[in-house]
């Protein structure tokens, strides 16, 4: 029974960690960048994009790969994968 309340601490510590909350941007820092790899579909759409590496904050890494989902290139005969860096300039 003990090794059971010990999984289940485990869980609950690994769970809120993933929920705790990211730590305040560097005020220093003037950009961060994402570089995402993504797929261009056979109809022009973006889909399957990703992180490859980064040095921004979660947050920003995910709108980096929103903004990616929404390129739109010509079609073409067969889906072409492609990388892209977003650049993140602070004020």
């Amino acid at each position: 029974m003990k090794n059971a309340h010990r999984c289940l601490l485990a869980v609950a510590i690994l769970l809120a960690a993933s929920c705790a909350t990211e730590p305040p941007l560097d005020p220093d820092k003037k950009s961060y960048y994402a570089d995402v790899e993504f797929t261009v579909g056979r109809d022009g759409k973006t889909t399957d994009a990703k992180i490859i590496s980064s040095d921004a904050p979660k947050s920003m890494q995910n709108a980096a790969i929103e903004e990616v989902l929404r390129y739109r290139a010509e079609p073409a005969a067969e889906p072409t994968k492609g990388r892209r860096r977003i650049e993140m300039l602070m004020d």
